[in-house]
């Protein structure tokens, strides 16, 4: 009984893995859309602003991913995360 008990909780677990990567990469690939989108019907191009946004909707669900199939470990994801907010808040005080 214990076995098929814990059988149960690594398919769970498997299967919130897979969830989690599979919304990792729909936000992914909703913001590569959002920028193709802006660029070719909008003839917008490719400012410091849209390379901050596509770091975070890249870099943000990856780690994301990589922390929940413990790829990276906790003092890797929080160097990471204050990598990517240190990036995207340093352009604000030049406006």
């Amino acid at each position: 009984m214990h076995r098929a008990t814990s059988q149960t909780h690594i398919r769970r677990y498997i299967m919130y893995q897979i969830w989690i990567a599979i919304i990792g990469a729909l936000i992914m690939a909703g913001g590569l859309g959002g920028i193709y989108y802006l660029i070719i019907k909008q003839n917008a191009t490719l400012g410091a602003k849209t390379i901050q946004f596509l770091a975070i909707v890249f870099i943000l669900p990856l780690m994301l991913v990589l922390g929940v199939m413990n790829v990276l470990g906790r003092e890797t994801i929080g160097t990471i995360l204050g990598v990517v907010v240190g990036y995207v808040l340093s352009g604000f005080g030049k406006e």
